[in-house]
C-alpha cells in the first residue's frame, strides 16, 4: 500500500517555493500515515549539501499545515486527497464504512443525473438500474459529492478513536 504524502519545495536561500527546477530546489514529502518528513529524491536530485536549515523550514511548513489533527482536517477541506488517502487515515473498522457511505451519495449522484431528463447519451443513462457509479454524474454534482465525503471523513476523524493511532497523539 502507498503512502499518502504531500510534498514542498525549499530553495537553496531557505524559502517555500513553486516546483522550479532552475531554483535547484529542494523537495520535502510528508507522509500523512507515519507522519514523517523526506527529502525526496536526496542523491539524485539535489547538488547543494544538507543542511537542517532546509529541513526545518520544512518541517514548519508540514507543521503550519498538518501538524495537529485540527490542522489536518482544516488541510483535507482545499487538499485534494482521494477516498481512499482519506480512509487510511481512519482506523480500519470505520474506513470500510466511510467508502461505503461515499459510495451511496456517489450512487445518489448518478441516479439523479439520470433522472435529471438530460442525460449524457442520447439513449438515456448508460448507469440506469445498475450499481454502477458514473464518473460524469460525480463531477456534475460541483464537488458536492466529495464535499460531503470529507465531511463525513472530518466528522469520523474527529473522534481519535476513529483514527489511525499516529494521529491520536
Amino acid at each position: 500500500m502507498e503512502n499518502t504524502t504531500i510534498s514542498c519545495f525549499v530553495s537553496k536561500d531557505y524559502r517555500i517555493v513553486a516546483n522550479d527546477k532552475k531554483d535547484q530546489s529542494r523537495e520535502y514529502e510528508f507522509y500523512l500515515e507515519i507522519r514523517r518528513l523526506r527529502i525526496k529524491d536526496y542523491l539524485s536530485i539535489h547538488p547543494f549539501p544538507v543542511e537542517f536549515r532546509h529541513d526545518a523550514v520544512a518541517r514548519n511548513f508540514f507543521d503550519e499545515r498538518v501538524g495537529t489533527p485540527e490542522k489536518l482536517m482544516e488541510f483535507v477541506k482545499t487538499a485534494h486527497l482521494s477516498k481512499a488517502e482519506l480512509a487510511k487515515l481512519l482506523v480500519p473498522e470505520i474506513r470500510q464504512m466511510f467508502l461505503n457511505v461515499c459510495a451511496i451519495l456517489e450512487k445518489e449522484a448518478t441516479d439523479r443525473c439520470g433522472s435529471s431528463g438530460e442525460p449524457c447519451l442520447e439513449d438515456g443513462c448508460a448507469f440506469e438500474g445498475t450499481n454502477e457509479v458514473c464518473l460524469n454524474a460525480v463531477l456534475l454534482s460541483e464537488g458536492k459529492c466529495l464535499k460531503a465525503c470529507i465531511d463525513i471523513w472530518i466528522s469520523k476523524f474527529e473522534d481519535p478513536k476513529n483514527r489511525i493511532d499516529i494521529w491520536r497523539r
